[in-house]
């Protein structure tokens, strides 16, 4: 007796993936790793922001108390500080700008305004603050 051995051919499945497929597969990976690096960028950007938003009102509160305490601050109204760094030392991105009032009248009430910005890279957003003080730290 022989045995015949028939091979039977399987042409009802797919061997594989076509062409289309794997095109169409690679455009939604590509519009989902694209939404992935805006969304990095997006974060990195505000995370810079923040933090020079943070210097900026650091070195206005070191102005503020510094103007606060001194014994006469008006000499230095309308004054500019340009090319201060976070503690106030020469060289660095920060302007600050320093206005002294005295809105109620008599020796001792004063308005400080102290407005920082940041030039150049991050610049961030312009930091304002203002005090109504009555001299010598109060």
């Amino acid at each position: 007796m022989k045995k015949t051995i028939k091979m039977k051919k399987n042409m009802t499945g797919q061997a594989g993936f076509t062409l289309i497929e794997v095109m169409v597969a690679m455009a939604i990976l590509s519009i989902g790793i694209l939404a992935s690096v805006t969304m990095q960028y997006a974060v990195v950007r505000g995370n810079s922001n923040g933090n020079v938003v943070t210097q900026e009102m650091f070195l206005a509160q070191r102005i503020m108390e510094q103007m606060k305490n001194g014994a006469n601050p008006a000499v230095l109204s309308g004054s500019t500080l340009a090319g201060v760094n976070e503690v106030g030392a020469v060289s660095g991105p920060y302007t600050a700008v320093i206005s002294v009032l005295n809105p109620i009248g008599g020796n001792g009430s004063r308005l400080i305004t102290v407005a920082v910005s940041k030039t150049g890279g991050f610049a961030g957003h312009p930091v304002t603050l203002r005090s109504l003080t009555l001299g010598s730290g109060i």
